[in-house]
């Protein structure tokens, strides 16, 4: 049985991840975009936070 790169178990099938070709099962990435859950979080990117001022003083 193949093993998931991304949780190290054994599953019935994997896909291949189009950004890091890491293998991943259905549980971790998005089967349809074809992305394990680590690529998934680079695409996202930094979330906006504002920086407060005062704290940069």
């Amino acid at each position: 049985m193949p093993i998931c790169e991304i949780c190290g178990m054994e599953v019935n099938e994997t896909h291949d991840c189009v950004e890091c070709e890491a293998k991943f099962c259905d549980e971790c990435g998005d089967v349809k975009t074809e992305l394990c859950y680590d690529c998934i979080g680079w695409e996202e990117g930094p979330q906006d936070t504002e920086l407060d001022e005062e704290h940069l003083n």
